[in-house]
């Protein structure tokens, strides 16, 4: 079985929520403010399918999406 995890650098994420909103999903929700950087940082809800957009849509190219064989 093939199943995706969705790797967010917060030093990198600006909080914009793009990933959100082009995730057709909706597998990603905002998460409370990160001490390192205070922006709101995207999580992983729901069941990525490994489509890619939340990576080529984030303008920081804070994302990254991992292929994980079960």
């Amino acid at each position: 079985m093939v199943s995706y995890n969705i790797i967010v650098d917060r030093r990198l994420c600006k909080g914009c929520s793009i990933c959100v909103e082009v995730c057709p999903r909706k597998a990603l929700k905002m998460n409370g403010v990160c001490k390192e950087t205070g922006y709101p940082n995207p999580v992983l809800t729901g069941e990525c399918v490994g489509c890619r957009l939340c990576m080529w849509f984030c303008p920081d190219q804070a994302i990254a999406v991992e292929k994980v064989t079960r």
